[in-house]
């Protein structure tokens, strides 16, 4: 068995035909930043090697990685929630379903890694790193997983909030696809609009 030095300086134990057909490869397509693809490469040897340690913490790091890359990519959607400067609250609902799918897929992938850890540790279970990124990875995933509860849980308190019908219109509201404003009628109450309706209200 041999220690392929790996750039986040950590020794992966491997075999010499692990390390030249999966890690290498896996190596060069990281160092491009193409995580997706390390990742399946290195799930692809794990099919021919399934107790490499090596492979099995490289899965476990590529899929961290990938999941990071998804996380940044949230930016880049529609902002589900936010706040207007009179105190109203503007919440997009297809945005804010179209986030928890992405935030489903990340926990998935992280998931994934996860069990990846798991394996390593039943054969090395007293490895520092290991255990230390298994905890990253945890935090991560209670994280998103907060994230997304909470955010479930705001769509489906909606109705109950403030009604199912816009103030301006009257017209039933679709809270998982419309974008909605709530705003504050007194300490206790709400009232809800469609957002082109709020704005002719003002």
């Amino acid at each position: 068995m041999g220690q392929a030095e790996t750039s986040f300086n950590i020794p992966l134990k491997c075999t010499p035909e692990e390390y030249k057909h999966f890690v290498e490869p896996a190596m060069g397509e990281a160092d491009k930043s193409n995580f997706p693809m390390a990742l399946d490469i290195v799930s692809n040897g794990l099919n021919a090697h399934p107790a490499s340690e090596g492979l099995l913490f490289l899965k476990a790091y590529f899929g961290y990685k990938v999941a990071d890359s998804m996380s940044n990519q949230l930016i880049a959607l529609p902002r589900a929630i936010e706040r207007l400067p009179d105190g109203s609250l503007v919440i997009d609902g297809s945005a804010a379903n179209q986030m928890l799918v992405q935030f489903g897929e990340i926990i998935k992938v992280l998931e994934d890694s996860d069990g990846a850890i798991d394996e390593l540790l039943q054969v090395n279970p007293k490895s520092q790193e290991v255990t230390g990124f298994k905890n990253y990875i945890k935090t991560k995933l209670e994280k998103l997983e907060h994230e997304s509860t909470n955010m479930r849980t705001s769509l489906g308190n909606s109705a109950n909030i403030a009604g199912g019908f816009c103030q301006g219109c009257r017209q039933t509201i679709s809270f998982d696809s419309q974008k909605v404003v709530f705003r504050r009628t007194s300490a206790t109450q709400m009232e809800v609009f469609h957002e082109a309706c709020y704005k002719k209200s003002n």
